[in-house]
């Protein structure tokens, strides 16, 4: 992705000049991606024209200012862009994605505020050959299973902090905490505690992500729960084609505890080209609650910046429930289809 960047030195001028004590740097970025398409469900179908089908429409404002001595300051605001209405994803919330603060040295990076949790990187960019969106497998059946393990809004935690660590020898760690709602009824509310370490050092990536996310009620009556996840990841890129999986769980205080399972694959077509190909399992425990999902895709880029694509996505469910893989079309029992073509172009 290439930003717009705008950099400014400030100085403090001793006579007609003196040292600079400060490098400000701000680049503007972001992704604008439409697809056009059809979903159908068992008894209904629709025509769409959607934003996000590769990669999330966004724009972005980052920045850092060196403090010296190898300490840099630094923020993010991002906002979701739905590209067919214009609106903001969700609507009414301009900086939905990301908006932190904080400071990044040889200790790592710590930041606060709005910002991904340990899982939404794991889910997204390492062990999801699909990488999120609405022709994720993953995406689609990890959600609405209730997981916070995966690349949307539940990925993102409010009012945290989070520390990244610097990467040692392949090796890189995360740890998150969330004060919650800040609720003065259930001061439980929310609250979030995750951390993740991940080993990537030339074709192989391995990863484990654990999440635990207060599901407490604030109004009456108060019920206290909580739920924990865990997600192991793999991938091996073999050049003529990268295997990527995962596993990952949902137990506690949930109305049923769940498995998800997760194979895929990428694979380079000449210079230019990329299948890709899924296939997801979600387990429940309760009776006859299970959902299976598969994707194929391919993008082609025509630039760096610049990539046209097809896509294809398919789930089944089980009697007792209805997930869909676009806009609430399933019914107990049923499936959904969505399939688009689109095009997307990063700044």
């Amino acid at each position: 992705m290439k930003g717009i960047r705008i950099a400014a030195g400030l100085a403090v001028l001793g006579g007609f000049g003196g040292p600079v004590l400060a490098q400000s740097n701000v680049t503007i970025y972001g992704a604008m991606d439409m697809f056009l398409g059809h979903a159908r469900g068992e008894h209904k179908s629709i025509s769409v024209a959607d934003s996000g089908g590769l990669e999330p429409s966004r724009i972005g404002f980052h920045g850092t200012e060196d403090l010296g001595n190898g300490l840099k300051a630094l923020f993010r605001l991002e906002s979701g862009i739905a590209v067919d209405t214009g609106g903001t994803v969700p609507p009414g919330v301009l900086f939905s994605r990301q908006s932190f603060v904080g400071l990044q040295g040889g200790f790592g990076t710590v930041t606060a505020g709005r910002q991904h949790s340990p899982g939404y990187w794991m889910s997204l960019l390492r062990y999801d050959a699909m990488m999120g969106g609405p022709f994720s497998p993953v995406t689609a059946l990890a959600a609405q299973g209730g997981m916070s393990i995966v690349s949307t809004g539940p990925g993102r935690v409010n009012n945290s902090i989070n520390w990244n660590s610097p990467n040692w020898g392949g090796f890189t760690a995360s740890a998150m905490y969330g004060v919650g709602q800040e609720s003065t009824v259930n001061r439980n509310a929310g609250e979030f505690a995750g951390a993740s370490l991940n080993y990537a050092n030339g074709p192989l990536s391995v990863g484990y992500v654990f999440h635990r996310l207060d599901t407490s009620t604030v109004v009456a009556p108060i019920v206290d729960r909580r739920q924990r996840e865990h997600m192991l990841g793999a991938a091996y890129d073999f050049k003529v084609v990268k295997v990527i999986g995962s596993y990952q769980t949902l137990d506690g205080d949930v109305a049923a505890e769940a498995r998800l399972w997760n194979i895929g694959a990428r694979i380079p077509v000449g210079a230019a080209g990329n299948v890709q190909v899924a296939y997801v399992a979600l387990k429940s425990e309760a009776h006859q609650s299970d959902s299976r999902s598969w994707a194929l895709g391919y993008s082609h880029d025509l630039s760096k910046r610049t990539a046209l694509y097809g896509r294809v996505i398919r789930a089944d469910n089980d009697d007792a429930v209805a997930r869909s893989v676009y806009n609430g079309l399933a019914e107990r029992g049923g499936a959904t289809t969505l399939f688009g073509v689109g095009m997307r172009h990063s700044f």
